[in-house]
């Protein structure tokens, strides 16, 4: 089916379906990985490179490095409304990755050093740029 045909009513609700499945476990996915790196420090006051979210950017870096890969690579022909491209990169890596979820992680960081928030935001950003071309680049 073309990527511009309007989806019927049953393809429509398999699609949220997919998406909403896909999302539910990379959502799931990133919870349990970034909640261990939250664990307590017991040995004292916080600096700033406690407070960065590393799993995160960790996490963000590799979803959209596979996303890429697999838009530019297996995925490539396939219809943007084929319920499998739609559970794993809509679903799946839309959950994984979170940039909002790192801006409200840096809230902290905020509070404790903001030089150190502006070098991770700008860090994050072009770590995604980069994720991105690197996939790019495996099926040139």
């Amino acid at each position: 089916m073309p990527a511009h045909v309007t989806l019927r009513p049953r393809q429509l609700a398999l699609a949220i379906t997919a998406a909403a499945g896909g999302g539910f476990v990379g959502t799931l996915l990133r919870a349990w990985l970034t909640g261990l790196e939250h664990l307590p420090n017991p040995n004292g006051p916080v600096t700033w490179p406690q407070e960065i979210p590393w799993v995160l950017l960790a996490t963000n870096f590799v979803g959209v490095y596979l996303a890429t890969y697999l838009l530019r690579g297996p995925l490539r022909r396939r219809d943007p409304n084929e319920v499998s491209r739609i559970l794993i990169i809509t679903g799946f890596f839309g959950g994984l990755t979170s940039y909002s979820g790192l801006y409200v992680d840096l809230a902290a960081l905020w509070h404790v050093c903001v030089g150190g928030c502006f070098a991770v935001i700008l860090g994050a950003l072009l770590s995604g740029v980069l994720a991105g071309w690197l996939g790019l680049q495996r099926h040139r």
